[in-house]
């Protein structure tokens, strides 16, 4: 059984991304492991500094939270390590978006919630890479930072995994185990490497940086981590043509690609 762990990120009120890391066992022994080092060699070069911090990647990039006495330097520093401790395991990562803008602007009232339309979406990404990596016997358990709407996303995979929904999958959903199970990020390295990815690639797609030095240190994180990226796409509805609704949408709509071309590896 390979395991999920998939990570939300937005953009203000423009884009809406889940991410999720594939991991076999060895991935896990090796990120694990790996985090704990960089943790522990900037408690030995940072006073004050607690091995067991969460790599919090909004508090890291922007020096907030335990991160506020970790000088820039040693930041980006370990930035850069922790996305070579991803590019060096086995994990594979996907990548899914939604313009939220264009969303509204096609489907207006209609529009389906982001968070379920999205995570709809890497969840069939993954379901389908899943198919491709073990013999069909083979299960994915999925696993999620806590948040407000635990009980809609398991309720959702129940769904996806009885049959297609319109709009939200293109057929049921039958390489993932059970449920969603979902725990606190700052006990697990795993949720924190999700956590890392999806906000480096956010961050890539809708932010240009101002500060040339801070573009360097994305830019080498990024390609770091689109290394081991299978799948990188976002979701972005045409201008609805008509006044008659299609039938059977539900927020999907046609699909154009946010910015630059589709990823799609392996």
């Amino acid at each position: 059984m390979r395991l999920v762990f998939i990570d939300e990120s937005a953009r203000d009120d423009a884009y809406y991304f889940f991410g999720a890391l594939i991991v076999d066992a060895e991935a896990v022994r090796s990120i694990e492991r790996t985090f704990d080092e960089i943790a522990a060699l900037v408690a030995a070069n940072v006073p004050g500094f607690v091995p067991s911090t969460e790599f919090h990647a909004v508090d890291l990039f922007h020096g907030k939270g335990a991160w506020c006495s970790v000088p820039l330097g040693w930041r980006i520093k370990t930035a850069r390590l922790l996305a070579k401790a991803l590019q060096r395991s086995s994990a594979a990562f996907v990548l899914r978006g939604v313009d939220l803008r264009a969303h509204r602007a096609r489907y207006g009232s209609a529009a389906y919630p982001a968070h379920l339309l999205t995570l709809a979406q890497v969840l069939e990404e993954v379901d389908d890479r899943l198919r491709l990596l073990d013999q069909p016997e083979e299960l994915g358990l999925v696993l999620a930072d806590e948040h407000h709407s635990a009980a809609n996303a398991r309720r959702s995979l129940r769904d996806f995994k009885v049959a297609s929904v319109p709009g939200y999958t293109n057929r049921a959903l039958t390489r993932i185990a059970d449920t969603l199970y979902f725990g606190p990020s700052h006990e697990s390295r795993m949720l924190q490497a999700a956590d890392f990815a999806t906000f480096f690639l956010n961050r890539d797609r809708t932010i240009a940086e101002s500060d040339p030095r801070a573009a360097k240190a994305v830019a080498d994180v990024v390609r770091r981590i689109r290394s081991i990226t299978i799948r990188e796409y976002v979701w972005c509805p045409e201008p609805q043509r008509t006044t008659q609704r299609p039938a059977g949408g539900r927020g999907a709509g046609e699909v154009r690609e946010a910015r630059g071309v589709l990823r799609d590896r392996g």
